[in-house]
């Protein structure tokens, strides 16, 4: 997300599941029960662009390169389609539609999307994105920095994790929180995400506190995070699998003979 797209969103809407605003156009969040729009959501808007080494896919808008490259092989009456559905659910309008306009002295063209008396460009389009990204819990920069080998590097290092669904996490979380399905289903993904891993944390931390405290068990590299801690989490989403640099020079061999 841009600094221009920052100063403008509104990290509380997240919180209560309002949506955030952009040029008069209200963008909504996405609910956990609503599976069918998070699969076009991901699909949409969680593709990345930018690690594909072609110039020309490179300079494209990011609604070009969805209507024109991923989906490519769509017919073109179909073309367009899921997407139109996904905006019409992100801005509760069901009056939406592209038009094509052709740059003069030029064979491309430009597409804008129009929704009741709001024109949207192919760059505001790039903005909704990010904020959509933001406020469903990903981010630009995180779809954007995919790559291939880390992608496989970090399926290894995760191939012994558990192995869940979303059904799994939302059993859980209602057994959990002593909840039924209906008392959760208008929770935002973010709101889902969020109130999950403090659950998961406030476990660990009854669990294993007291048995560190006494010193039966110990953390290696620390202590049990705290239940009540800072949850922003880092764009990187490799962090994981890579280190920097000056940790590298701490602990790399090479570098411990030199010295």
């Amino acid at each position: 997300m841009n600094d221009s797209i920052r100063s403008i969103y509104r990290e509380e809407c997240d919180i209560w599941g309002y949506p955030q605003e952009y040029k008069g156009l209200k963008i909504y969040p996405i609910k956990i029960k609503d599976i069918e729009i998070q699969n076009l959501f991901y699909r949409n808007f969680a593709y990345p662009k930018n690690y594909i080494p072609d110039k020309n896919i490179l300079k494209m808008s990011y609604l070009k390169f969805l209507l024109y490259i991923v989906q490519r092989g769509v017919d073109a009456e179909d073309k367009g389609k899921e997407l139109l559905k996904l905006l019409k659910y992100l801005f509760r309008e069901d009056d939406i539609e592209f038009n094509y306009k052709e740059i003069k002295d030029s064979d491309d063209f430009d597409i804008v999307i129009k929704t009741g008396d709001v024109s949207i460009t192919e760059s505001d389009f790039e903005d909704i994105r990010a904020i959509s990204l933001e406020q469903n819990g990903l981010s630009l920069e995180y779809v954007e920095s995919y790559n291939p080998e880390l992608e496989d590097k970090l399926a290894f290092i995760n191939k012994d994790a558990p192995n869940v669904n979303f059904a799994d996490e939302v059993f859980t979380f209602c057994s959990m929180m002593k909840k039924t399905l209906p008392e959760i289903e208008n929770y935002t993904i973010y709101q889902f995400r969020n109130q999950m891993e403090k659950l998961i944390t406030l476990h660990d931390y009854d669990v294993y506190r007291p048995l560190e405290v006494s010193g039966q068990i110990s953390i290696k590299g620390g202590q049990i995070k705290h239940y009540l801690y800072n949850s922003k989490k880092s764009s990187g989403r490799y962090d994981s699998v890579l280190i920097s640099k000056d940790e590298f020079v701490k602990k790399g061999e090479v570098f411990q003979v030199a010295q």
